[in-house]
């Protein structure tokens, strides 16, 4: 699918808030699933859905990354029942993540930079995708205006590695402010307190 082609089905279901399947260049019967909230010529925001119809957080989508935008199909038919499900049981999005789009409807104009800087500032957990030898999954940013600075992030023990540096032009996506971000910055502090008696204590003795 061409750019432009892209370009127009991207604002054409912001404007229906059109629930649309996202498929990444090189990812084979792999895509994601959401409203599209944000965009300019480079990027896509999408108000994230996972399987069982709730609301997942968002991702951020390079368009040259982008290998095709669809809409109105079988499989998105029953996204929707899904979500109708979740939504009557109180389950599509119980802990409120899609309060923070209002925040994200802001950045058009410089979509990326905005989205990072916030990030880095909050010391977030996302997953990121794009041109690596090595795919990251979990991260904690920091952000520049020409590209950023990440370091590795070890689920089991809440800890960092030394930081790496990526350039924007080789991301294809970054997930954030979903349930891992929400976990990780409840637990985080915790085992760096826990982290920090310990070594006290150790000095102590």
């Amino acid at each position: 699918m061409k750019k432009t082609k892209i370009l127009s089905r991207i604002e054409a279901t912001k404007k229906t808030h059109e629930l649309i399947e996202v498929h990444v260049k090189k990812q084979v019967d792999d895509f994601e699933v959401g409203f599209p909230i944000a965009s300019d010529h480079r990027w896509l925001i999408i108000a994230a859905i996972n399987t069982e119809g709730q609301f997942d957080g968002f991702t951020l989508f390079a368009l040259k990354r982008i290998k095709k935008i669809k809409v109105g199909t079988a499989y998105l038919a029953i996204v929707h029942h899904y979500i109708d499900f979740a939504k009557t049981h109180q389950l599509y999005d119980p802990l409120k993540l899609a309060d923070r789009q209002k925040q994200i409807k802001h950045w058009e104009k410089n979509l990326s930079r905005q989205l990072l800087i916030l990030l880095a500032k909050k010391r977030a957990f996302v997953t990121i995708g794009g041109r690596f030898k090595i795919i990251p999954t979990g991260r904690i940013l920091a952000a520049s205006t020409h590209g950023f600075t990440f370091q590795p992030f070890y689920e089991f023990n809440y800890t960092v590695a030394d930081p790496l540096t990526i350039s924007l032009k080789d991301i294809a996506f970054i997930q954030f402010w979903d349930i891992y971000d929400d976990l990780y910055q409840y637990t985080a502090p915790k085992i760096a307190k826990k982290t920090f008696q310990i070594q006290s204590e150790t000095k102590t003795d």
